[in-house]
This record gives C-alpha cells, structure tokens and sequence, in this order.
C-alpha cells in the first residue's frame, strides 16, 4: 500500500500490486464475507480509531505486547506522522519508528488528537463531535500479592471505550477494584517484610554522581516517609542520614502510614505505588471500621467495658497497676499528672514503653505498620514539660502485657474492652 494523501484516517491507499493481488482474491468467488459493508455513520459521535487504540496500543500492535509509544519525540517531525516506540521495556533510551501515522484520534498533546498525520488542536479540528468517555470491561483478579500477611488482589478497567476527546467529559467511578487475601500472619512482621524488600536491592550501586557507585545497606524508611512517598521503594540507608527510592513500587500489599489522618483505623496497603485506604472488611476504600470490641461493623455488644482508676505506688519503684488478660481488644489508660510520675509497659517480662526511670518518647511498638499496636503519646506544655500521658492498646491481645507506673499516679484511670476474663 502507498501514501495518497487522501481523506482516510491513516492516509493510506491501494498500490497497484495490492489491487492486483486483492482483484484476484474476489475473482475466486470466496470473499461474500466482504458483502455486509459497515456502518460508516456508526452510533458514536465523531467516531476516531486512536480513541480506542492509544499510542501504546499501535506501539503493541506493531512491535509486540512488551512495546510502549516513545517517552520523547523527533522535533522536526510531527509525533503524529510516524509511530515511534520503545521496543525494549528496559531500553527508554531509543526508539523504533514505523513509517506510518498514527490513528486519527489518537491524543497527541494536552487536548490535541492526531488527523491525517497531524497533531491538531480543538480549534484547529472544529467542527468536531464531541466523545465522550466510556469504562472498558473489568480485567480478571490478580493473582494474590503475598502468600500471607495480607496480599492484594486487583482488577482494573480503562476509560478508553472509547477515550474522551474533543472536550467530552472523563470516565466516572472507580477504575480499580481491590480486596485483601491471604490475611494469616507471616512469620516476619510488617515492618520485617518491607525491610526485606530494601534489603534485596543491597548489591544494587547507587551512583551519587554519575561515574562512582556506592552500595549502602538499606532498610525501611517508616518513621521517615509515609503515604505515597513510602510506596515507592523508599529505603533508608543503614547508619546514614538519607533515603532514596531503590525501585519503582513495594510490592502489592506492603502496609505502609498514612500521611494524614483522614482515614484513621483503617488499613493501609500499598497497591500500584500509592498507600491506598482498606475496610476492617478487606475491600479497599470501603471505609468499614471495626468496633472496640474488634467485630467489623459492630455495635460495641460483644465484650464488657471496665473502668477504673490507680493511685497507688512505690517511689522509684514500678508497679503494675493493670495486666491484661488474653484477647483484651481495646484499652485507654491517660495519666493526668506525668510531672509526678509516669507510665511504662511491659511486653512479655520486657520494657516496650519507658522502664528505664525516665519518661519515655513517643512509642508504637512494634512498629506502625502492624495490625496489634501499642501506642504511647506524651503531650507537653508550651514550657516543654509533660502534661499528658496516653497509652492506646489495639488488640485483641495475644501477649503479656502489664502497665505499671513508678510513684503515685493521683489521677490515673483506664478503659478497656475485653472479649473473656476481666481487668486482674
């Protein structure tokens, strides 16, 4: 086929050798299926090929599923002339070109689309049916991300059925589904499964300029990257004051924190690079919160609160004012008079929280990112000085934990919800 310059979407048409061969064909009788003609009206407005084939799509089409359109461009020559892509995924550094334009409605820039070989404005293609845009069938589920630990399965749909264009409105509704899987616990905790993934990039060099490699051992970044940020392989360099990111993503179903407060008590996983938000039901987005007495969706009838307060002690001396029983859901304890004395906690006979005769720092132990946390917060006065204990315990607990206190606590008191047994 040759170039004629004519009015059809890829500028295309017969040579004679190609009329030749197809007059052939139809001579032999067994072409009827070329009888029913399509529909050249068609039922969408302003109907375009490259709103359902996109660059990326031709690239496929053309050089295989691993192909992608070119991440730069030829400036002397119209990105709409000539299909250039990456035919290597590894490989951004050159292109393969095609000597064939792209589709006609393929987007070539912001609110340009390819016609005839040239990227146009909506100016410049007026008068133009307006298309809008249209959701793509669902993908089948993923495989599940991880064996345990809480992995992800996902399917995704594409608003490209056709693209939107010539100032038609975008998709509405979510493009991605996802839910949780293989939730059993890992023998690693959360924080382990991250660090290990940092750890896998330790023989990788990094080049702090462009000649040099260093390698570093590398490990999680939690407590100095969160939401997205920490989604993108962040790593921090043992014993250095820096991170970087060591890949494109952690994989699917790293927890990671949240860096806004917006959707407290839910999940966070990472998934596609962005630390995405999970029901206690295990469907992303679904904002579904488990009760204090750890029943999803509950309404706070399956356990018993207690209440009570201390104010007893020995100076300089721990004593445990509160053991918790197995499967303890929730617990509040607050100290009012931190100046006097202070809270500690202990976690199989050891100090997770203070224990040392100094008040502690802000704690969560093990780490943020598992599902059973205790947290520990000191708040301070404009002075500096301690003014506000607060010791949060997310359970249901499977573990031997005391709270004790050194001194007097004059004003201490605590909540908890437990499933059997009560406060000993």
């Amino acid at each position: 086929m040759g170039s004629a310059g004519n009015h059809n979407s890829i500028d295309l048409t017969w040579s004679p050798c190609s009329q030749e061969q197809f007059l052939a064909l139809v001579s032999t009788g067994q072409t009827s299926c070329l009888n029913d003609l399509p529909d050249m009206d068609g039922s969408i407005p302003g109907w375009k090929p490259g709103l359902y084939y996109g660059a990326d799509e031709q690239c496929k089409i053309a050089f295989g599923s691993l192909a992608t359109a070119c991440t730069f461009a030829d400036s002397n020559v119209d990105i709409c002339k000539v299909l250039s892509c990456h035919v290597q995924p590894a490989d951004k550094s050159s292109c393969t070109r095609l000597l064939v334009p792209l589709l006609d409605g393929t987007e070539c820039g912001i609110n340009k689309w390819c016609s005839k070989g040239q990227c146009s404005s909506l100016e410049e293609l007026n008068p133009m049916a307006v298309v809008h845009g249209h959701w793509s069938a669902w993908s089948p589920l993923s495989p599940c991300s991880r064996s345990c630990g809480g992995g992800v399965l996902l399917r995704q749909r594409f608003c490209n059925n056709p693209r939107p264009a010539f100032g038609g409105q975008e998709c509405h509704g979510a493009s991605m589904q996802a839910e949780m899987c293989n939730t059993q616990a890992c023998l690693m905790t959360q924080q382990d499964f991250m660090a290990e993934q940092c750890a896998a990039t330790n023989l990788k060099p990094l080049y702090l300029d462009v000649e040099t490699p260093s390698f570093y051992t590398w490990t999680s970044a939690v407590g100095f990257a969160k939401g997205d940020l920490l989604c993108k392989h962040m790593c921090r360099a043992v014993g250095k004051e820096f991170m970087v990111s060591r890949g494109d993503n952690f994989l699917d179903g790293t927890r990671c924190e949240q860096d806004d407060m917006e959707h407290h008590g839910d999940l966070h996983l990472c998934v596609m690079g962005r630390c995405r938000a999970f029901g206690c039901d295990g469907q992303m987005g679904s904002r579904k919160a488990m009760d204090p007495c750890k029943v999803c969706g509950g309404d706070n009838s399956t356990c018993t609160k207690v209440r009570g307060s201390y104010t007893e002690g020995k100076a300089q001396e721990y004593v445990t004012f509160l053991s918790l029983p197995y499967n303890t859901t929730s617990v509040h304890v607050t100290n009012r008079r931190p100046l006097f004395t202070h809270l500690a906690v202990k976690v199989k006979g050891e100090y997770v929280v203070a224990g040392k005769g100094k008040i502690s720092q802000n704690v969560t132990y093990p780490s943020v990112l598992e599902d059973k946390q205790i947290k520990y917060r000191v708040f301070l006065t404009q002075d500096s000085l301690p003014s506000l204990e607060e010791i949060h315990v997310d359970g249901p607990t499977q573990e031997e934990i005391e709270i004790q206190n050194p001194g007097v606590v004059d004003s201490g008191d605590f909540v908890s919800k437990a499933r059997g047994g009560g406060i000993l």
